[in-house]
């Protein structure tokens, strides 16, 4: 069978190397503001800024490559240690295996992925780019704890 110059050019471009998707820089106030709507939607009453803060994980250098990082304490000690794709927008808490899905969310995972043009990742994929195993995905909001 001869070989055709279009099949030529496929076996190049499949050997080729694949760009790496597009990413942007997540700013400090949004890693922030995602931050926040995870903790008010795992039923947090973070006003309290006595007991509640946020922290970038991020010191000098990102804790995982193409993810933006921040830590959710409370009372001193980590809840959470969100990782924000640069590409997609969707957060996820690697220790725990977590992933955010909440709908309030979904507006800046949107106009994330507008910029980048890149679709969204099943939890599996998200899973296997940040190394966990099975992922929990959490799409319900839990209402606040009232205080005593």
């Amino acid at each position: 069978m001869p070989v055709t110059p279009s099949i030529v050019l496929a076996l190049l471009w499949l050997s080729a190397p694949q760009a790496k998707p597009v990413s942007v820089h997540i700013t400090t106030s949004d890693t922030v503001m995602v931050a926040q709507i995870i903790a008010r939607n795992e039923g947090y009453d973070i006003r309290d800024t006595k007991l509640y803060y946020f922290d970038s994980l991020d010191s000098g250098h990102r804790l995982l490559e193409g993810y933006a990082s921040i830590g959710f304490y409370i009372n001193g000690n980590v809840r959470s240690g969100i990782s924000i794709s640069e590409t997609t927008g969707q957060a996820f808490d690697m220790t725990t295996c977590e992933i955010f899905d909440y709908p309030e969310l979904r507006p800046f995972q949107e106009d994330i992925m507008r910029l980048t043009k890149v679709k969204r990742m099943t939890p599996q994929e998200l899973a296997d780019d940040v190394g966990c195993g099975r992922p929990r995905v959490l799409t319900k909001a839990i209402p606040p704890v009232k205080k005593k």
